[in-house]
Formats: C-alpha cells, sequence, structure tokens
C-alpha cells in the first residue's frame, strides 16, 4: 500500500452522522443484522456525547469514507477491570483488499493502549471465515464460551 492509499482514522463528529448511517445499515445487511435506524442513531449520539462509553471512529482513503469502527467500553473482573469490545469493524466493498482492516485492527489497538485497556474482544460470526482469519493472524484467539443475549424490555 503506497502511502497515498493509506487510510486514516478520525473520530466521527454529529455532521458525520447522516454519511455514515447508509454505510452501518449495509453491514448490518452483510452482517444478517436486524437494522432499528432509531437504535442505531441513538447508540452513536451516546458514542458522540461521552467518550466513558467508546469510540466511533471513521476510516477514510483519499478523502472518501472508507469504512468505521465502534469501540465499546466494557467492564469484566475475568479481564481485570476496563477492556475494549470492538463492536463493528466495517470497511466499504470498494476499499477491501489493500490492507485496511489490518490497519483498522491496529488503530483499534493503539486507541485501547492509550485508554489504558489490557485487553479488546471481539465478536465474528462462525460463516466468516475471512474475518476469523484476520483477526486471528493479528493475535486474536477464539475462547471456548459462546455469547448469549437477552433483549430487556
Amino acid at each position: 500500500m503506497s502511502t497515498a492509499d493509506m487510510p486514516t482514522f478520525r473520530p466521527a463528529t454529529a455532521s458525520d452522522l447522516a454519511a455514515l448511517l447508509p454505510v452501518i445499515r449495509q453491514f448490518h445487511a452483510d452482517e444478517h443484522i436486524a437494522w432499528d435506524e432509531a437504535r442505531v442513531r441513538a447508540a452513536m449520539e451516546a458514542l458522540l456525547a461521552d467518550a466513558r462509553n467508546g469510540r466511533l471512529v471513521l476510516v477514510e482513503r483519499d478523502g472518501e469514507l472508507a469504512g468505521y469502527i465502534v469501540v465499546g467500553f466494557c467492564f469484566s473482573l475475568e479481564f481485570g477491570g476496563r477492556f475494549g469490545l470492538l463492536d463493528e469493524l466495517y470497511v466499504l466493498p470498494a476499499h477491501r483488499g489493500g490492507g485496511i482492516g489490518k490497519r483498522a485492527l491496529e488503530e483499534v489497538e493503539r486507541l485501547c493502549i492509550a485508554e489504558g485497556l489490557r485487553c479488546v474482544r471481539l465478536e465474528v460470526n462462525d460463516d466468516n471465515d475471512h474475518a476469523r482469519e484476520i483477526y486471528r493472524r493479528r493475535g486474536y484467539t477464539m475462547h471456548p464460551r459462546r455469547l448469549m443475549t437477552k433483549w430487556l424490555g
């Protein structure tokens, strides 16, 4: 990847939300995540309003939106306190294959280290071998447990 093709990362602002929503919708469709625009918009606004919640980061290349990253901050006794949850990392199809995903993971780790976090966790679909291999090469390992979810209210 030439210097000109290198991605840049910057915190999202409220003025980015309108352009980012269709990209997040595309990610949710690709990953078979139910789309609820009101819920997503409220979560994005909460990230922007309180840095203790986590970060919403834009990935840009050559001045255009190439993807985004969402890292939530969580707490666990098992992990010794606060940890990062890589909630979403999405690279638009036109920007894939050039190492942006790898650079985005480096940015996630840099951000978490700067926050004093000791680990990063993430979810990956069982049928997404490509992403799982990218994470594995970066040092992420599978845990012998499954996440479970119950929606409240």
